[in-house]
């Protein structure tokens, strides 16, 4: 069955920009869907909506088109956190997850007051556990294993929280036949405060992948991009004025990565701070930079996908009524 074609022009709610590249207009149009859009999922290039009943979209001659297909189910681990998966690698990292449950904090960002009291990774078949102390949990739902430094080793990207000091970001690896902490960020430095990773790329375009995170994304969130260099985390730049959470939902993947402005480096589209547009930003040489700031007539409130019609990204996710938006743009 065939969605309705996107307007790449003159639509119900459309804005020009200019990017470093060239002038932009940028269109958000309504997808037909059989009901309210509930769960969104991005499985490598597809695109899965949850509405009523699973359907995927995919690319076709003048826009997007829908089939009915299901993602594929996503791996829990026996001893894991309520609400968590299993993150699954390529290289020497098999498994990640959260593990030893926990109601010792009870900030309940994230839907319940169950937190993570240790990290679990499969690592060539042998499982390895870190376990955090008393004053700390991790405030995540499933890891990211991802090779920050480029040695052929992965690393696992958390979040992890202090009862009275807040979120960090922080790096685990196996060194010496451990589990251990590779690298972390300084604390927000508050209890209840808290951070969301926003995506893994190289966003800089040196060649090295680096973190997205929003700090603090329901109080005036603020986009930092980070990048593991001789053990050390470090920070390229940052920016106010984000959010990629809503307060209680265990839904995490409000953002996407592509290369929007077609310079040949990966950008990150993400909601505003009060999740009603889409920023849509550059960090190309380690400088944040606009590229579009679309605004989509309610609150973003599902993960975002991307689907590529050819060479242009469709950013498509549901808002707070159960509407399905896709946003486009047109050089």
């Amino acid at each position: 069955m065939r969605l309705a074609r996107f307007c790449l022009v003159a639509c119900a709610v459309s804005m020009t920009v200019v990017s470093s590249a060239a002038a932009a207009v940028w269109s958000v149009e309504p997808l037909n869907l059989p009901g309210p859009l509930t769960e969104l999922r991005q499985v490598g290039p597809s695109v899965y909506l949850r509405a009523g009943e699973w359907v995927r979209l995919e690319p076709c001659a003048g826009g997007l088109c829908r089939t009915a297909a299901a993602p594929p189910k996503r791996q829990t681990a026996r001893d894991g956190i309520p609400h968590g998966f299993m993150a699954v690698g390529a290289n020497d990292i098999e498994q990640a997850w959260y593990a030893r449950p926990t109601d010792r904090y009870g900030h309940g960002v994230l839907g319940d007051r169950i937190e993570a009291g240790a990290l679990v990774v499969v690592d060539d078949g042998e499982r390895f556990s870190h376990r955090l102390g008393g004053q700390h949990v991790f405030e995540d739902l499933t890891p990211r294993i991802a090779d920050l430094d480029g040695d052929g080793a992965d690393e696992v990207v958390v979040i992890r929280s202090g009862l009275r000091s807040g979120a960090a970001l922080a790096v685990y690896g196996i060194a010496n036949g451990s589990l251990s902490e590779v690298a972390a960020t300084r604390p927000i430095g508050r209890s209840n405060r808290w951070l969301n990773v926003a995506g893994i790329a190289d966003y800089t375009g040196d060649g090295r992948p680096d973190i997205a995170t929003v700090v603090t994304p329901h109080i005036g969130g603020r986009l930092e991009f980070w990048t593991l260099d001789g053990g050390r985390l470090r920070r390229a730049d940052a920016a106010r004025g984000f959010s990629n959470h809503a307060i209680g939902s265990t839904e995490l993947g409000l953002s996407a990565t592509a290369d929007i402005d077609g310079d040949g480096v990966v950008d990150l589209a993400l909601p505003d701070a009060g999740r009603t547009a889409l920023r849509l930003v550059s960090a190309r040489g380690g400088r944040i930079v606009d590229l579009a700031n679309v605004p989509v007539g309610g609150r973003i409130s599902t993960a975002i996908g991307v689907v590529m019609l050819g060479s242009r990204p469709v950013f498509v996710f549901g808002l707070d009524n159960g509407d399905a938006v896709a946003v486009s743009g047109a050089k």
